[in-house]
């Protein structure tokens, strides 16, 4: 399949689910992860994608894992993908970056969840990830454009926005030039 898809431009990503704790099993030893990543059948893999499928990591915990990946595994790109069912999403993702992910994970409006993990929330909010980082193109009208264009897409779903910073975004407090 490696060969197959790179011969048409493609990637394959090794995505590692429930790298911390599994619905079923609870904790998940880091060793058992670097496992997955170090074995052969995962060497074509341009990236490997460390989800918190449960959202119940801390970021002492992500940190410590994305670093061993990053050290301990054959050199690719690293993701994190994250949910937000303890409210951690945010600051795990900026651990992982700081740990030396090179990709994350988001979600509109933190739209998502696992049919497979019970108990897991949607994924971490692409406009909090964004807020918190605040990338040079990210000003306040884009931000306000992507919350609008956030809350149409959950409406037309019926789901509800999950994102914290939108919710800050239509404050009605407007001593903040973030506030819409």
């Amino acid at each position: 399949a490696v060969e197959i898809s790179r011969s048409v431009g493609g990637q394959i990503q090794l995505c590692i689910a429930t790298s911390f704790t599994c619905p079923f099993d609870g904790q998940v030893a880091p060793a058992r992860v670097l496992k997955i990543a170090q074995d052969e059948r995962a060497l074509g893999a341009s990236h490997v994608v460390i989800c918190d499928t449960l959202g119940q990591a801390v970021p002492a915990q992500v940190s410590s894992l994305i670093s061993r990946v990053r050290l301990e595994t054959p050199a690719r790109e690293i993701v994190f993908h994250g949910h937000d069912t303890w409210g951690l999403g945010v600051a795990n993702t900026l651990s992982a970056i700081a740990a030396g992910a090179t990709v994350v994970d988001g979600a509109l409006g933190g739209l998502g969840g696992c049919p497979f993990a019970p108990g897991a929330s949607g994924n971490t909010a692409s406009e909090d990830i964004l807020f918190a980082t605040r990338p040079p193109w990210l000003t306040p009208a884009v931000f306000g454009s992507l919350v609008s264009l956030t809350e149409g897409l959950l409406l037309e779903l019926d789901e509800p926005n999950r994102s914290k910073s939108a919710q800050g975004a239509r404050s009605p407090a407007k001593a903040f030039d973030w506030v819409m």
